[in-house]
């Protein structure tokens, strides 16, 4: 971690743990290392038993989450960053002209979230309680209290 940054989630998918803070973020590490580098109430969650679909189609196509925003605070991608999106999409490449044409086209579309829409951690939290088998906890005293 750099300086005094904490990880505000710790989570695990399908491909092993991961981690994330306000300016950075870190995956392959274990469960017992990210604990030791993350603040006391962060988020815990396991979707490795999860409905496969559901978890893919939040990571994959669903909001960023960004630790770092107030409770309740959606950043929405708008007109001018899909504009903006728009003018850049001869230039993109490497999957990123998908992701920026999908977002476009989201700006319109009236969903919930957009693929880039900025979510705070609450939010992240509610969507992940959406998807049958994942298992929230906690960060207390360096360990995770998972809820039953």
């Amino acid at each position: 971690m750099f300086g005094d940054t904490k990880y505000d989630i710790i989570g695990q998918g399908f491909a092993g743990w991961h981690a994330k803070a306000k300016n950075c973020s870190s995956s392959g590490g274990t469960l017992a290392k990210y604990l030791t580098e993350a603040r006391e109430g962060a988020l815990v969650y396991d979707a490795s038993k999860s409905d496969y679909n559901a978890f893919c189609k939040l990571v994959i196509s669903g909001p960023i989450v960004r630790p770092d925003l107030p409770p309740g605070t959606v950043k929405r991608f708008g007109d001018e960053d899909a504009e903006a999106a728009r003018r850049m999409l001869p230039g993109l490449s490497g999957g990123f002209e998908v992701i920026a044409a999908k977002a476009i086209a989201e700006v319109k579309s009236g969903k919930k979230f957009s693929s880039l829409d900025e979510i705070s951690t609450d939010l992240f939290e509610s969507l992940l309680r959406e998807i049958p088998g994942v298992k929230i906890g906690r960060v207390v005293n360096g360990a995770v209290e998972w809820e039953n």
